[in-house]
């Protein structure tokens, strides 16, 4: 057995435990390896679609410069689909702006917001290390804090949000699954009308969504409010993180601020991947919402007598947050990383880091969740055996 990883200096000590594990695995190919990492789910064998490539100046899309707030096509498209998933009676194209991917929409109205004097961010705890590392670079301080999505949060964010604040809300939430009420965009709405707030709603996850109850992004708040945001993009919802497609939709007083600073940033968004996102939106992503009720399904039939799935599955999202009840799961991830080839995202990859949890993939083929929960019960076992010895 080796004690160490040789290859632990393939990267810098910068990047997250995470990168550092998909790094080491990806230097031995030949190796079987187990990645449990992602929270972008796959498409069912024989669902994934393919884009048909309508537009006539698909060919010659390397060529020029899409507009700096999107080609026209996709901005409809996506006004189609909220008019169709989050119930809007009023958004129009002109509310949306195609940025590079969810993350880069984020850091588009992190900057903006600093730009308007906010100096302050309240966000939803735990939050994915990249928000919260973009809200500092921003040159935003970022406090969290637990939200339920319901009323009962008003009291908590009374006490932090005293002065401008960036209020970031992310249901369902990643990575805990968890799913706001349906009240709750009233609920965003009438804190903002007391408190100098910019609510930026995050719904990466928002067709996933498999409680008793629907709650819709605010997207009709953010059409008619300059102080609400919602951040959405092709990455989670459609299963394809490589397109780095995502948007913002908000007030069109919004969009004349974010259309300059994407202009100076980056000038436009890749045209071709803009042509395909607008295509696979039209047709839509039934398959895979039903690949991620099979995978949750499959976690159902696993859980009879299961020490970590003793708890109801979550709402919503495309993944598990397990409490491992480990003192050193970074420890015991790295073990599992080279004694049974099985990559885990922990509690690193997030702020605050809460100790003991991994995030496990709900968005897998059934066959793979199942072997994942096998594998990894043989890697705590193992790990047991080694803790008493």
């Amino acid at each position: 057995m080796r004690s160490e990883f040789t290859e632990k200096d393939l990267v810098t000590p910068a990047v997250s435990a995470l990168q550092r594990r998909l790094a080491i695995a990806e230097s031995r190919p030949g190796e079987p390896w187990s990645v449990l990492v992602e929270n972008v789910p796959c498409w069912p064998e024989g669902t994934r679609p393919e884009s048909r490539t309508a537009a006539p100046d698909s060919d010659a899309a390397p060529y020029f410069y899409a507009p700096s707030q999107g080609l026209p096509v996709l901005r409809e498209a996506i006004a189609r689909r909220e008019c169709e998933l989050s119930g809007s009676a009023v958004v129009h194209p002109s509310n949306i702006v195609v940025g590079a991917g969810g993350m880069h929409a984020l850091g588009l109205v992190f900057r903006d917001s600093v730009a308007r004097g906010y100096r302050k961010a309240v966000c939803q705890a735990p939050v994915f290390r990249g928000v919260h590392d973009a809200m500092l670079a921003a040159g935003l301080s970022v406090e969290t804090l637990p939200l339920t999505g319901t009323a009962d949060d008003w009291d908590g964010l009374d006490l932090v949000c005293r002065e401008p604040t960036v209020l970031y809300v992310n249901f369902p939430h990643n990575p805990t699954g968890a799913t706001a009420v349906p009240g709750y965009p009233r609920f965003l709405s009438r804190f903002a009308d007391t408190h100098d707030v910019l609510v930026v709603y995050d719904a990466v996850y928002d067709s996933f969504s498999f409680g008793p109850e629907f709650s819709a992004a605010p997207v009709d708040l953010a059409v008619n409010r300059t102080d609400v945001v919602v951040v959405n993009s092709m990455s989670k919802n459609y299963g394809r993180p490589g397109d780095r497609i995502g948007w913002i939709t908000g007030h069109e007083g919004t969009v004349g601020r974010l259309v300059p600073r994407l202009e100076w940033e980056a000038v436009s968004i890749n045209s071709r991947a803009q042509q395909i996102a607008a295509d696979i939106i039209g047709q839509g992503n039934a398959a895979l919402v039903e690949g991620v009720r099979a995978g949750r399904d499959a976690i159902r039939q696993s859980a009879t007598g299961h020490k970590l799935l003793d708890a109801p599955l979550p709402n919503g999202g495309t993944q598990l947050w397990l409490d491992l009840r480990m003192a050193d799961v970074e420890a015991f991830a790295d073990f599992a990383l080279d004694e049974y080839r099985l990559v885990l995202t922990t509690s690193e990859n997030y702020a605050p880091v809460i100790p003991g949890f991994i995030r496990f993939p709900t968005g897998l083929a059934p066959r793979m969740i199942r072997e994942g929960l096998a594998l990894l019960d043989r890697a705590m076992d193992a790990w047991e055996v080694r803790q008493r010895t």
